[in-house]
């Protein structure tokens, strides 16, 4: 007897958990110089709202409440927020020379791999009302989508719904490439959230070699 995969089927928690997980862990080893807060601030915050989450939907991403979309959301803010926090403070520490420097380019890669964990996790939850909304084929039809994947074209592919990774994957071409790739943003918002990443993550970069080279001289 074989089983047919049902189509549009709901997306795991685990990769997302980990992700957010990552981002928390990676906060705590981040040195006072470039937080605002004391390190145990932002990954406590960010416990207490994901796991109402996980308990909510411990397998698989299949139900949603007004509130759950609202601590989701949160979640993603709280990170990327966190995260722009510490790149502005992460900058400063490089463009003022910090005495030593091989600690502050660990810290910004720190800072950079943070990044694209928040900034993924905001495109996964932008696009056609995140998660749970997208596997409702009557709202995927409907709602305008910020961002146009390679596999919509595909006519084989019609049952192919985007997971965190893939949004993972925007988030970390749009911090190398400085622009979108094989994934296109189609609204404003979505442009606009990814020219901000786009230009931070620039900066990040420029000044991280110039600080390397400084280091190496």
């Amino acid at each position: 007897m074989t089983t047919t995969r049902p189509l549009h089927q709901h997306e795991h928690r685990a990769p997302v958990a980990v992700a957010v997980l990552v981002n928390l862990a990676l906060s705590l080893f981040l040195p006072d110089e470039v937080l605002f807060f004391p390190s145990w601030v932002v990954p406590l915050l960010g416990v207490l709202l994901l796991t109402p989450l996980i308990v909510f939907n411990p397998r698989r991403l299949t139900r949603e409440t007004t509130w759950s979309r609202w601590l989701s959301t949160g979640l993603a803010v709280l990170l990327t927020v966190a995260n722009q926090s510490t790149v502005v403070r992460t900058v400063d520490q490089l463009l003022h020379g910090h005495p030593d420097g091989g600690a502050v380019l660990l810290t910004a890669l720190q800072v950079w791999v943070s990044s694209i964990i928040a900034f993924g996790l905001v495109y996964w939850e932008l696009d056609r009302g995140g998660p749970v909304a997208r596997r409702q084929p009557e709202l995927w039809a409907s709602d305008e989508a910020d961002f146009l994947f390679p596999q919509e074209s595909d006519p084989s592919k019609a049952s192919w719904r985007p997971v965190y990774l893939d949004y993972l994957y925007v988030a970390m071409t749009n911090m190398v490439a400085f622009s979108p790739t094989d994934t296109m943003p189609l609204t404003v918002r979505a442009k606009m959230i990814m020219a901000y990443q786009a230009v931070g993550g620039f900066i990040l970069l420029a000044l991280v070699i110039s600080r390397a080279v400084n280091i190496i001289n």
